[in-house]
């Protein structure tokens, strides 16, 4: 019998279709394109929607945004992973460490994203929650190396938000931790992984974060 599985191709095919029917309702099609990016990998949609509230109570707290950008931003969350709907199923589902090989394709996903995504008018003017999200204080991240205030607002924040769910989330590869061991991380991270003076405030919001972690986990 044929294998009724999709594909990463199929996967493709059906968010440009999406894509396309929400250049004129883009509110309209947002919960379809997150219900793709639960098809392809259900851990996706959950991490990013976690990701979504952390980073919006980050954003808050900074009270650099406006309330329209909040909710560009809000969304452009929820998509930041959209790139993984690019990548084999092998991969983004193996339950051991990814191979140096392996690992190079995975990080392709922030520019697979951005691809997919650009002209998407409800992220406009915040494409670098999805391309940047990977980058690193100190440069040494990806996808373009970008170091301190070269990385965009949106993404040093964001990328905070980031590393604290996937480290508090359940992965079959390697140890859950506890919030308040990603707390730990992330300040150890300052300077370094992380902008430091987010980090900062994330020490402020930490506790709001923590209610969500448990609010998700019931």
């Amino acid at each position: 019998m044929k294998s009724t599985k999709l594909t990463t191709k199929d996967f493709l095919a059906s968010l440009t279709r999406l894509l396309g029917k929400s250049k004129r309702t883009p509110e309209g099609t947002m919960q379809s394109i997150m219900n793709i990016l639960e098809l392809k990998d259900s851990y996706t949609k959950g991490h990013s929607e976690r990701v979504a509230k952390y980073t919006l109570i980050l954003a808050k707290k900074i009270n650099k945004y406006s309330e329209e950008d909040l909710i560009k931003f809000y969304f452009s969350c929820l998509l930041h992973d959209i790139g993984k709907i690019g990548i084999s199923n092998e991969i983004l589902n193996k339950t051991s460490c990814l191979t140096n090989d392996e690992y190079k394709v995975m990080k392709t996903h922030p520019t697979v994203g951005i691809n997919l995504i650009e002209n998407y008018s409800l992220i406009e003017g915040y494409e670098a929650v999805i391309r940047s999200h990977h980058e690193k204080w100190d440069g040494s991240g990806y996808p373009d190396g970008l170091k301190n205030n070269d990385i965009p607002l949106c993404a040093r924040i964001i990328s905070i938000a980031d590393a604290f769910d996937a480290m508090t989330s359940t992965r079959p590869y390697r140890v859950t931790l506890s919030p308040e061991e990603a707390y730990k991380q992330i300040i150890e991270g300052a300077g370094n992984q992380f902008d430091p003076e987010l980090v900062e405030d994330f020490k402020i919001v930490y506790s709001s974060w923590v209610e969500i972690l448990e609010d998700s986990s019931d």
